[in-house]
C-alpha cells in the first residue's frame, strides 16, 4: 500500500510556479501518464507507473502503527479505478520545494486536505510502500530516508478523486539497473497513488425513473451500476442515493408495480463468499427502499446470483465492472 510535460508555467509565484501541462518527456516510461486531473513538477521523469485498475487501497489519516502489512491508527478504506506514478525530480530539487510545488496543486484543484506531514515530523511513512511500488521494484528508492519524506493526502469534489502524495530523496537501497543514470544519492522521489470512482472508467451513466420503466417494460429487468457498497460489506454507500430515489420514483408511480431485487459480483474471491455477500446486498437494498422510502415490503424481494449470471468475461477488469450490478426484475 502506498504510494509510492513540461513547458506551460502555472503563476502562482516564482517560486510556486513548476508545475506544467503533461507533456511527455522522453525519458518517461512508455505509456506512462500524469494522474488525473494533476501536473507533475516541471522536468520531473515518471519511473514507474501502474495504469488504473480496480483495487483497493488505504489512506493514511495519521502516522504508521506498523510497516507490513501497513496500518495506521486512522484512515480511509477505499476503492476504485487505483493507479500509480512515481517520479525523479530534477537534480538539485529539494523534497521541501517539490512537496511545496504539490501544495500548491492542491489549491489549484480545489482538494481538500485530509492529512499532511511535513518533513522530520512524526511517522516514517516509507516501508509502508512495498505492496504498490515494488510492483516495479521501487519500494527500496523510497523507503529508507524517514527524516526528507514529507505526506499529503487529499479528495477532490464529486465525482471524488482521492490522491495520496508521497515526497522524499533517495538516501539507500538497491537502484533497479534500468534507472542507475537516473537516481541518485540525495535525488527527489516523489510517489503518486490516484483513486477515482469505478463510474469514470466504465462510463456507466445514471439512470432515472423514465429509463427504469421503458427498459423494465421493453426487457422485464434492468441492470443498474448506480448502487454502490462499501469493500467487501453489504453496506449502502451515500453516491447510492441518486439512483435508490429513482427506485422509489418508479414504484411510486407504478403502484402495481414488484420488484425482484437482485445481486451480482463479479468472479474475483470465493465462490460461497461472493454468493453470500451478493445476497447480503440485494437484501440491504429492499430493506432501505422499504424503511427510507416506504415502499410496501410486499412490493420486493431480494436474491443473490454471485457470479453465476455475468454479462460480460471476467476476464479483464472491464468486464468484471459490467457484472458487478444490482438488476431490477419484474414480477
Amino acid at each position: 500500500m502506498r504510494t509510492k510535460s513540461g513547458s506551460l508555467v502555472l503563476g502562482l509565484s516564482s517560486s510556486l510556479s513548476l508545475f506544467c501541462v503533461h507533456a511527455a518527456l522522453a525519458a518517461d516510461l512508455p505509456g506512462a501518464k500524469d494522474p488525473p486531473g494533476m501536473k507533475r513538477y516541471e522536468g520531473s521523469e515518471i519511473i514507474g507507473y501502474r495504469a488504473p485498475k480496480f483495487d483497493e487501497f488505504t489512506l493514511p489519516l495519521s502516522p504508521p502503527t506498523q510497516f507490513s502489512p501497513a496500518a495506521y491508527e486512522k484512515n480511509l478504506k477505499v476503492e476504485g479505478q487505483v493507479s500509480r506514478y512515481t517520479y525523479v525530480a530534477p537534480s538539485g530539487r529539494s523534497p521541501a520545494e517539490v512537496f511545496r510545488n504539490y501544495k500548491s496543486e492542491f489549491q489549484r484543484l480545489g482538494l481538500e486536505t485530509l492529512y499532511e506531514k511535513g518533513g522530520g515530523e512524526k511517522g516514517w511513512f516509507g516501508p509502508t510502500l512495498d505492496r504498490i511500488a515494488d510492483e516495479d521494484k521501487l519500494g527500496q528508492i523510497l523507503a529508507y530516508n524517514e527524516s526528507e519524506e514529507r505526506v499529503l493526502v487529499g479528495k477532490s469534489k464529486a465525482p471524488t478523486v482521492y490522491y495520496y502524495v508521497f515526497v522524499t530523496s533517495y538516501r539507500d537501497g538497491v537502484i533497479p539497473e534500468r534507472l542507475s543514470k537516473t537516481v541518485a544519492a540525495g535525488r527527489t522521489l516523489a510517489e503518486i497513488v490516484a483513486i477515482a470512482p469505478e463510474q469514470m472508467e466504465q462510463k456507466m451513466t445514471f439512470v432515472n425513473a423514465d429509463e427504469m420503466s421503458k427498459t423494465i417494460a421493453t426487457t422485464g429487468r434492468i441492470a443498474l451500476y448506480g448502487v454502490n457498497f462499501d469493500t467487501d460489506k453489504a453496506t449502502l454507500r451515500d453516491d447510492s442515493t441518486k439512483t435508490l430515489e429513482e427506485i422509489a420514483k418508479l414504484l411510486k408511480a407504478q403502484p402495481q408495480l414488484k420488484l425482484h431485487v437482485v445481486g451480482h459480483t463479479d468472479n474475483q474471491g470465493a465462490q460461497d463468499h461472493n454468493l453470500d455477500l451478493s445476497r447480503r446486498r440485494a437484501a440491504s437494498v429492499v430493506q432501505e427502499l422499504a424503511g427510507k422510502y416506504g415502499v410496501a415490503a410486499s412490493r420486493l424481494d431480494s436474491f443473490g446470483c454471485g457470479w453465476y449470471a455475468p454479462v460480460a468475461s471476467n476476464d479483464a477488469e472491464e468486464g468484471r465492472a459490467k457484472n458487478r450490478r444490482v438488476e431490477l426484475v419484474k414480477f
